[in-house]
């Protein structure tokens, strides 16, 4: 016998409307939003989508065009949405970027959404690459909401949810920074992308308001991919007058240092401190273990979900509304407290 609402609301001890409410993207009290979650979860129950759209005229469906999957911090996002979305009776379809040549993305972006707003779906999340062409024109035209997540256009009226990027990169580097480090290499995301230009923002901050030397050759500029955090830390580890400490930029270009690091031979912390943006499995598995920025990912899901349900609800107070969540900086092993170095030496 097929779960029904009625089921969920006897399980709950709330009304049916609320229920309802919930299901249909609507606003509802935290401790009910949990109440139901659970219930639904228990008891298994699927909204039955054809009869809701042909009551709303609506697919119930969700397109999310973002990075490929294969980088865990993107995947980990996909997967949280995916379940947040079908505990509220949505399905997702998920398009990656991939990664053939960079002055396509633009373009491609917009084919993407194009295609996605053809099949019909109730909303979007997208992640921005480029800002040159109007990617969107299709969804405003139809009156799709779209909820970018991590990036934010700047000439696109949408709404947005971002990590405090700036912040992360600011508190991580000022830790090197009271651990004694003035000589700091940074390897960078691409310029023009916001995460990456708000990382840089608060690495060169933390440089400005200590009063320490900027020195163009510890500035690497990469791309946030594995081999530009390897061909950064080869080209750092060159210099007559090395960095004592590097800070990765993103998952991706740390796994490239680490092994740039290790084919050299470099030891950390003895003789290189590292830092890296993102906090994942690889920070605790590798020794020794990573001091990370880490991302509230599961927080980015909820509020993109929230945000997006919402405007697909027809509640569009507060638009264009950009919400940005706080990091947490994960303090480990892989940064040596040169001033405690300086004592031992004077013992």
């Amino acid at each position: 016998m097929a779960i029904t609402i009625k089921d969920v609301a006897r399980e709950t001890n709330l009304a049916i409307s609320t229920i309802s409410k919930f299901i249909n993207g609507g606003n509802v009290r935290e401790a009910n939003r949990k109440k139901i979650e659970a219930a639904i979860a228990k008891l298994g129950f699927v909204p039955n989508d054809a009869a809701r759209g042909l009551r709303t005229f609506r697919t119930y469906t969700v397109g999310m065009i973002m990075g490929g999957a294969s980088n865990q911090h993107t995947a980990s996002i996909i997967s949280e949405t995916e379940k947040i979305l079908r505990s509220r009776g949505y399905s997702l379809t998920f398009i990656p970027l991939g990664t053939r040549e960079e002055s396509m993305e633009p373009y491609r972006l917009k084919e993407y959404v194009d295609y996605l707003t053809d099949r019909g779906v109730d909303g979007l999340f997208v992640t921005p690459m480029k800002n040159e062409i109007d990617f969107l024109k299709s969804a405003r035209e139809q009156r799709i909401p779209v909820v970018m997540i991590e990036e934010k256009a700047i000439r696109s009226e949408a709404d947005g949810v971002l990590a405090d990027c700036a912040g992360g990169a600011y508190e991580i580097v000022e830790h090197l920074v009271k651990n004694g480090h003035k000589k700091i290499g940074i390897i960078t995301g691409p310029r023009g992308k916001l995460t990456a230009d708000e990382r840089r923002r608060g690495y060169l901050r933390v440089m400005e308001d200590y009063g320490l030397p900027l020195r163009e050759d510890y500035i690497i500029e990469g791309d946030f991919t594995g081999k530009s955090g390897y061909e950064g830390m080869k080209k750092l580890w060159s210099l007559e007058d090395r960095p004592t400490a590097v800070f990765a930029t993103n998952y991706d270009v740390c796994l490239g240092m680490l092994e740039a690091v290790r084919n050299m031979g470099i030891r950390v912390p003895e003789e290189l401190s590292l830092v890296t943006f993102d906090d994942f499995d690889l920070s605790v598995i590798v020794q020794p273990r990573l001091t990370a920025v880490r991302q509230p990912v599961l927080q980015i899901a909820e509020t993109a979900c929230e945000l997006l349900c919402r405007r697909m609800n027809g509640d569009m107070n507060d638009f264009p509304r950009t919400v940005r969540l706080k990091t947490e900086c994960i303090y480990r092993d892989s940064v040596m407290d040169l001033y405690r170095q300086e004592e031992k030496g004077g013992d």
